[in-house]
């Protein structure tokens, strides 16, 4: 018992991990729960990878210089455009 605990400590809570960022981040959450869970160095990859597309709850695209930030930021972080995209060009 005492094993299988610890194997699920192991390779699961990275798997589990790892299926978790990959489905925020638009990425398959079937590969990179495997590799997260073999691997689990792989979870830092995974989370300091931006996303390419907005995905709709997680990140957006900013208007101004098409850049993805978190969704629940008010401002683009790199260029601070407000969310609703209305600058002055």
């Amino acid at each position: 018992m005492n094993e299988t605990i610890f194997l699920l400590l192991l390779f699961g809570l990275p798997a589990a991990l790892g299926v978790k960022l990959a489905r925020s981040r638009g990425k398959n959450p079937f590969i990179w729960g495997i590799i997260s869970g073999v691997f689990p160095f792989f979870l830092l990859v995974l989370h300091f990878h931006r996303p390419d597309k907005e995905i709709t709850g997680h990140f957006r695209k900013c208007p101004l210089c098409n850049r993805t930030f978190p969704w629940k930021d008010s401002a683009c972080k790199y260029c601070s455009t407000p969310e609703s995209g209305s600058s002055a060009i």
